[in-house]
């Protein structure tokens, strides 16, 4: 059981790092103007995203309580 928290603790530092590395990059500081004129679409990719992260969450929230 406890082999699910380092799982899970891994992984949220290896997307802190992801997030930094991609936020700090060359490219992302020279910007991308085709991606500032695709804001609907990027708005509901990330939206999904997100609600199948909070969906897996919970689900190995849900098998670690249980």
């Amino acid at each position: 059981m406890s082999w699910m928290y380092a799982v899970i603790i891994v992984l949220v530092i290896i997307a802190g790092i992801g997030t930094l590395w991609v936020g700090t990059s060359k490219q992302n500081r020279t910007g991308n103007p085709n991606y500032d004129k695709r804001t609907t679409k990027n708005i509901v990719g990330l939206t999904v995203m997100y609600a199948a992260s909070v969906i897996v969450i919970s689900v190995l929230v849900a098998m670690i309580l249980d």
